[in-house]
């Protein structure tokens, strides 16, 4: 028998697969693609949604703020008649702090009494509120780093806040708070008199608040207080003043927030104040739009 050329031979096993081909990337081609989550988003760093207090909207008001010193009262007042002027409105402004004229310094025209003494204050500010509520103007009042005088009116005359509702008027009460319990001992001993006007509000103020803490973290021993329990089942609300981050540097011009926002100050503030003081009017607006009726 012939053997057959050798190209025609026949495998005796299996011919063996090609090499897989290398591909740059090809390790990681089947995995997921990649999801990435800021760290942040607008929807988290939004306000929560606000409290909403009673219609005030057709009455003229006695607006006070009371507290203990470095809870932001002034800050806060000058917010309000910053906010009013804006409107074209020109409410009556008056400054009882026997120690820190803060509030005066930034606007013309504000009532203040020529001397410190208990009893002739008192009288001033009940000649004071006397006035507003026969004029029917509303009136905003600082009563500085505690409620002396007011507690004393209120002493005298129990549900004098009712008899000036009665007059056709409105009172509006602000307590401002930082993160200490004994910063609501004003609101603890006004209502202890009975004076609990029915729009009243705690504004706790996160600038004297330790920085980086969440609310809870940083408030969370004022919101368990039975004063702060008892006040606002009794009606009071809670409001939050935001973090002024840019604070030092308009307080340092005496300047409008305003005008600091706008840098229309000498010197003017460089763009990153401008736009925080920016953002903090902003988020002042959203956090007391339900109570827009009981500014001027």
């Amino acid at each position: 028998m012939t053997e057959a050329p050798s190209s025609e031979k026949k495998p005796t096993g299996a011919q063996k697969p090609a090499p897989p081909v290398f591909r740059p990337g090809s390790a990681v081609a089947g995995l997921k693609p990649a999801e990435i989550k800021p760290l942040l988003t607008s929807e988290q760093t939004r306000s929560k949604p606000v409290a909403q207090g009673l219609d005030l909207a057709d009455r003229p008001k006695i607006i006070l703020a009371a507290g203990r010193g470095k809870t932001g009262k002034t800050t806060f007042l000058r917010w309000i008649v910053e906010m009013a002027q804006r409107d074209g409105k020109a409410p009556l402004l008056a400054d009882i702090d026997p120690t820190n004229a803060t509030f005066s310094t930034y606007f013309g025209g504000v009532a203040r009494p020529d001397t410190f003494n208990q009893a002739a204050v008192r009288d001033w500010l009940q000649d004071f509120m006397e006035f507003a509520i026969a004029e029917k103007q509303t009136a905003i009042i600082d009563l500085g780093g505690g409620d002396t005088i007011l507690r004393t009116i209120a002493a005298e005359m129990p549900g004098f806040d009712a008899m000036i509702e009665e007059a056709g008027m409105a009172v509006v009460m602000f307590y401002l708070a930082g993160p200490h319990p004994e910063d609501l001992t004003p609101a603890a001993t006004l209502g202890a008199l009975g004076f609990k006007p029915r729009a009243r509000a705690f504004v706790l103020n996160e600038g004297v608040a330790p920085p980086g803490q969440s609310r809870d973290q940083a408030f969370g021993r004022v919101t368990s207080s039975n004063v702060y329990r008892d006040e606002t089942t009794d009606g009071a609300l809670t409001l939050w003043m935001p973090r002024l981050h840019a604070a030092e540097a308009v307080e340092a011009r005496t300047a409008s927030f305003v005008a600091a926002r706008d840098g229309q100050t000498e010197p003017p503030l460089g763009v990153f104040n401008r736009s925080r003081v920016g953002h903090w009017l902003k988020a002042m607006d959203e956090q007391f739009a339900g109570v827009k009726s009981w500014m001027p």
